[in-house]
């Protein structure tokens, strides 16, 4: 009803500025009604009665596999697979692709049982997570060939827990360089279906990639137990939601939901930072230098690079580099003595400055994610100034007055300049 409402009141404004023809307006809103939505109640039905429907066959078969012999139990699981895969062909042979889709995510999922069930038969053990992969991998092959956008999701969601799994295995290398090319054709596979959920989890295990990538460079250390490794990750997130940007306006599909994960994780390990920062932990060498000296050069070059194309205005670009200097110093500063204090200040005026340029972008079209999130921000960083920043209620009150007088201030402003702007503009 909302998206209708929307609807008719856009049109009522295109016909008042003579872009659309008054005659047409009913049948633009009958059409779009008419038109069925990305998800219906039959298909999220029979989706979900297939999950449950796997969730069904794991436990029996769980229940009676002591008692079953071992060829009964390769019978059982390989039939299983082979029905679920082939009721799905025959549904999309029947145009019933709802249920084609929901049983080949059945098969998909029994996959993936009869390599665990497997592995009891035999006692096989592993120290790590390749089974999950090879599951991930086999859900990939199935939905590239029937094509399937719900099994393409289920193993981007596979993806993406193994590498989590991997992460957090202390037999496992320092770092998952296979979630890469993982990853690569799993968003390769999300252009070629147009499956936003694929896209939106690859998101997520870039965010989880990145944080431990981080770690590795820091030693093996967590991401947010020193100074440095929040700051290097808000970089690198930072720095990815830049060049996504910059593919986004170039046209390149689902480049928008990559930046909104990668602004989302950079907004976010810019935050937690402030609370590592009083450690006074060194920079661990060339480990944090390096690394973080080359994301502030990719930052600088995408944002001069779009402010130039007018597709980032100057005060966001700005309030960017104030935050990527404070990455670049604050390690050092806490690393001295008696330094708490202007570390404290320093890295809060940063997070404000940037969460305020945020909100002011989310006022031009198609930029209410970045307002949204900057929004987040502010209020976040405000809650943190209010419980921790200062020793005392006076001081904290006194900080919010000046703060909001400013704010106040420099929106007024804002607001008589883009008045004065389309007053000029509006002159022949």
């Amino acid at each position: 009803m909302a998206g209708r409402k929307k609807l008719e009141r856009d049109i009522d404004r295109w016909i008042s500025q003579g872009w659309i023809d008054p005659a047409h307006r009913d049948s633009i809103i009958t059409d779009a009604a008419n038109r069925p939505g990305k998800w219906s109640a039959a298909g999220a039905g029979l989706i979900l009665g297939a999950v449950l429907l796997a969730l069904a066959a794991l436990t029996f078969v769980a229940a009676n596999w002591a008692g079953m012999p071992k060829l009964a139990r390769f019978a059982v699981i390989l039939a299983a697979i082979w029905a679920s895969l082939g009721g799905a062909g025959w549904a999309f042979a029947k145009n019933n692709p709802a249920l084609g889709h929901a049983l080949a995510l059945v098969g998909a999922a029994l996959f993936g049982a009869a390599i665990m069930l497997t592995a009891q038969t035999f006692n096989m053990s592993a120290y790590r997570n390749t089974a999950v992969l090879v599951w991930s991998l086999a859900a990939l092959s199935t939905a590239l060939v029937i094509p399937s956008r719900p099994v393409l999701g289920f193993a981007a969601l596979l993806g993406v827990s193994w590498l989590m799994l991997e992460t957090f295995n202390p037999l496992a290398p320092g770092l998952i360089w296979g979630f890469i090319p993982l990853w690569l054709v799993l968003g390769a596979a999300a252009l070629r279906l147009q499956s936003m959920i694929t896209a939106n989890l690859l998101g997520a295990g870039a965010i989880i990639w990145l944080a431990s990538f981080v770690r590795f460079l820091d030693g093996g250390r967590g991401v947010f137990e020193g100074a440095a490794p929040p700051l290097l990750l808000a970089l690198f997130c930072g720095a990815g939601a830049l060049a996504f940007a910059f593919a986004e306006e170039r046209g390149l599909a689902y480049s928008r939901i990559a930046s909104r994960w990668l602004s989302a994780g950079a907004v976010f390990a810019a935050f937690i930072a402030q609370f590592t920062l009083d450690e006074r932990a060194a920079v661990a060498g060339m480990g944090f230098v390096l690394p973080a000296a080359i994301a502030a050069g990719v930052i600088a070059l995408l944002s001069l690079t779009r402010v130039r194309a007018g597709a980032l205005r100057p005060v966001l670009a700005l309030a960017i580099a104030i935050a990527v200097i404070a990455a670049l110093a604050l390690p050092f500063i806490a690393a001295a003595e008696g330094m708490e204090g202007v570390v404290k200040v320093t890295a809060g005026a940063a997070i404000f400055a940037l969460a305020a340029a945020m909100v002011a972008e989310g006022a031009r079209a198609g930029r209410g994610f970045t307002g949204g999130l900057g929004l987040i921000l502010f209020i976040a960083q405000a809650l943190h100034v209010y419980t921790a920043l200062f020793g005392s209620l006076l001081d904290t009150a006194l900080f919010f007055l000046i703060g909001g007088l400013l704010l106040i201030a420099l929106s007024v402003i804002a607001m008589r300049w883009q008045k004065r702007t389309r007053v000029e503009g509006a002159r022949p």
